[in-house]
């Protein structure tokens, strides 16, 4: 543009880039140059203190027909001092729909006509100064806040601050920036009126204002707030708002978030209001997405990624404040260390994958059934701690006693077995400890004695397991050619085959453990499938007479094995 190119031109022809002088210089630019240098002087910068307006405006008249038009400064020097209180009084309240509107130039040599009939026309020259104080304060108010933007890392301090100095620059009365969170927008900063109501809102992507807006990363002007999902035809959910106006905040993978405004008039919001929002978009939208990162990487220091909860860093942290809490308030602390006794066979006969999914139940089960202000977190491995504020002696007992309970439904939900129980060890400030070490210290030993006196897994099964050497047929239901596996063991609930068969899970079939005997099958259903391995398989739940049956089936595979057994021993002790 030749106004932004020639304003660094002075009138004696000494400027660059091309060295004009006089009239040659577009008026705009000169205006520009002399309100540049005024505006300049007249604020803070980092190597020196704004100088008073009254020493500013002398300099400028030193530099008068040198670097300014000495017709411009003649006016500025005229009227500076109205438009600095113009500007005070209206603290962002101009009217600035009319920044555009009111000055006409035309596209030919005209920029120096019309000048001399500045001093006949008041009106027309209140009203061009007016728009040069309207985009000053729009430069330095769009200046604040992209330095603003980059200042802080904090998500929340920094909507907080961008919001407070955009309502300058555009008025609203109410402001909600949705941040995206896979395919839903949630409300990371809302405030203004009706903060309640957007607050509680999860919009999903293309639905309403805000998710059209992302979806299409098209912004939407003086839109109907109304449409937003969560409030649409509600009747216990009123606003007052009549316009609204979103814009996408795209970042380097995509909209990372929508800013919307909200206005209690219609047509409330102008296309000068919509440029000055796109213009600090993408800055808005980069400084979102860095925060975004900041707070992913501080939440993974000290969240366990697989259960969600704390870690053993954020712990420590927690248990130190805690401490410290009740040291000022004389109160007491419990801390309950637990862990899983059985979990390693899961992951041996089920695999990692299942172990994985126990620890995230439990993970789960435990957070919901503790109290709101007790902190749950995970040691590592298949140690869990709670820290439990101001709880009994009796309520502890109570509460090891439904975790153990959780635990085991937790295993029989997974593995369809009673293979799971947890050890529970506490203790209590200020009698078993002063500090974290020492109270973590004294639980985990009275846990692990708990743990020595927990019964062999053998015992704890609800169904005794016994190890088979015996090759069985297999009938899925609705296929005539039998499969051939290996029965490796087998209880009342269930049995495991080494075949290289696939069948699916929850498929049914029927299992023959004798040719020579009718009476030695059962029916049993598939429960996982080991590719190359085999299959693990579980009993229905039957009748006494099914029980009874099992139980002839266990005594058979029993005898059967020991016979090979002894063959397979006599025939080496031979060799």
């Amino acid at each position: 543009m030749p106004i932004v190119r020639a304003h660094h031109e002075k009138w004696n022809g000494s400027g660059y880039p091309l060295g004009l002088k006089y009239e040659e210089i577009p008026m705009g630019a000169r205006i520009l140059s002399a309100v540049d240098f005024l505006d300049a002087m007249a604020s803070d910068r980092q190597y020196r203190r704004a100088l008073p307006l009254q020493e500013v405006m002398k300099r400028l008249e030193e530099e008068s027909g040198k670097s300014f038009d000495p017709k411009v400064v003649t006016v500025l020097k005229r009227s500076y001092l109205d438009l600095e209180k113009l500007v005070e009084k209206s603290s962002g309240q101009i009217a600035w729909s009319k920044l555009t509107t009111e000055v006409k130039v035309d596209r030919d040599v005209a920029p120096a006509a019309g000048f001399e009939e500045i001093g006949a026309k008041e009106p027309h020259e209140t009203n061009f100064l007016s728009s040069i104080a309207a985009a000053r304060q729009e430069a330095q108010t769009l200046f604040e806040l992209s330095q603003d933007l980059g200042a802080s890392l904090s998500l929340g301090e920094t909507l907080s601050v961008f919001s407070v100095k955009l309502k300058r620059l555009v008025p609203y009365d109410a402001i909600a920036i949705y941040v995206r969170r896979n395919n839903e927008l949630l409300p990371e900063h809302v405030s203004g009126d009706n903060f309640r109501l957007f607050a509680s809102l999860r919009i999903p992507l293309g639905q309403g204002l805000s998710g059209w807006v992302a979806q299409n990363k098209k912004p939407i002007i003086n839109g109907n707030p109304s449409v937003e999902p969560g409030y649409l035809n509600d009747p216990t959910k009123f606003s007052t708002l009549r316009s609204a106006m979103a814009i996408p905040l795209e970042g380097v993978d995509g909209v990372v978030a929508v800013l919307t405004l909200y206005h209690g008039e219609k047509d409330a919001f102008t296309s000068d209001h919509l440029r000055m929002l796109l213009a600090i978009s993408s800055k808005m939208a980069l400084a979102i997405e860095n925060a975004l990162k900041y707070q992913q990487a501080e939440s993974s220091a000290t969240t366990d990624y697989l259960t969600g909860l704390p870690n053993a860093r954020s712990l420590f942290l927690q248990l130190d404040c805690e401490l410290a809490r009740c040291k000022r308030d004389n109160s007491s602390l419990t801390v309950m260390v637990s862990d899983m006794d059985g979990f390693k066979q899961i992951n041996d006969r089920f695999g990692h994958l299942e172990g994985n999914r126990v620890l995230r139940l439990f993970s789960h089960a435990l957070k919901e059934t503790c109290r709101e202000y007790d902190y749950v977190a995970r040691m590592g491995g298949d140690e869990f701690v709670v820290i439990a504020p101001g709880l009994t002696p009796d309520a502890a007992l109570k509460k090891a006693e439904s975790l153990r309970e959780l635990v085991k439904q937790v295993g029989k939900e997974v593995c369809n077995e009673d293979i799971l129980s947890l050890s529970v060890g506490r203790s209590v400030y200020p009698d078993d400890g002063l500090d974290a070490e020492e109270l973590l210290a004294e639980a985990d030993r009275r846990m692990y004695v708990e743990k020595q006196n927990q019964p062999s897994r053998k015992n704890r099964r609800l169904y005794p397991r016994l190890k088979g050497r015996l090759t069985i047929e297999l009938h899925p239901e609705n296929e005539k050619v039998p499969i051939l596996g290996n029965l490796t063991n087998i209880s009342l609930g269930g049995c495991y085959v080494e075949t290289s068969a696939l069948l699916p899970p929850d498929s049914k079939l029927k299992l023959i453990f004798s040719m020579d005997d009718g009476k030695m099958q059962a029916e049993a259903r598939v429960l996982r499938t080991d590719p190359g391995c085999g299959i693990a398989m579980k009993f229905p739940e039957g009748s006494r007479d099914d029980r009874a049956n099992l139980q002839q089936i266990l005594e058979f595979v029993d005898r059967t094995t020991k016979v090979y057994d002894n063959y397979y021993l006599s025939k080496m002790l031979k060799q």
